[in-house]
């Protein structure tokens, strides 16, 4: 089952939550597309203001493969304590889905994108940027990179150091300035 959307983006980001706040502060920065938090995630979108297309489909497990020529595929567990999951119906034209098929609990999402760099931080009217999320209901696990492109390798190098060097202490510094920006974010919603 799927649906599509056209999801309206604000400071480079649109989310997936549950309805509940959110918190910031519990943000794991663990990839350059999908930073999940203790509820819901963020999905960072290359363009900076404007809409984008997203295609949402509930899946009963793990999907077999990555459909189509995704330039950017990652996958991560996020937890739904309210099993009403849906992409933010605020940023929504028209009706949201939940991505819940089971109710409260952890579920893996799996998100495509194609485009992000078509328009880096620009301003788009008309969607240039697309997205799937799948969604199913899995067991918390590592996050995983499947398709790589040069903004998440640079995404992970920065909060690892791995890139330059740097010892672990930049990781917090990374993950910092990441969070303030989200603090930005919101705070302008």
């Amino acid at each position: 089952m799927g649906m599509s959307l056209v999801v309206r983006v604000d400071g480079g980001l649109f989310c997936v939550s549950d309805g509940q706040d959110l918190v910031v502060e519990s943000t794991r920065w663990s990839n350059g597309l999908l930073a999940p938090m203790d509820h819901g995630a963020w999905i960072k979108t290359g363009i900076h203001t404007g809409v984008v297309t997203v295609r949402t489909e509930i899946r009963p497990k793990a999907p077999p493969g990555s459909p189509g020529r995704w330039e950017e595929i990652v996958e991560a567990s996020v937890h739904s304590p309210t099993g009403a999951m849906a992409v933010d119906p605020g940023h929504v034209v028209g009706e949201v889905p939940y991505l819940t098929s089971r109710g409260p609990g952890w579920y893996r999402l799996r998100v495509h994108a194609h485009g992000r760099d078509l328009r880096p931080d620009g301003v788009d009217a008309e969607p240039t940027e697309r997205y799937l999320i799948q969604a199913w209901p899995q067991d918390w696990s590592e996050q995983q990179v499947l398709r790589s492109s040069t903004r998440i390798e640079a995404s992970l190098a920065a909060v690892s150091g791995e890139a330059t060097g740097k010892p672990v202490h930049h990781r917090a510094k990374a993950e910092s300035a990441e969070k303030a920006r989200l603090l930005r974010h919101l705070r302008h919603r």
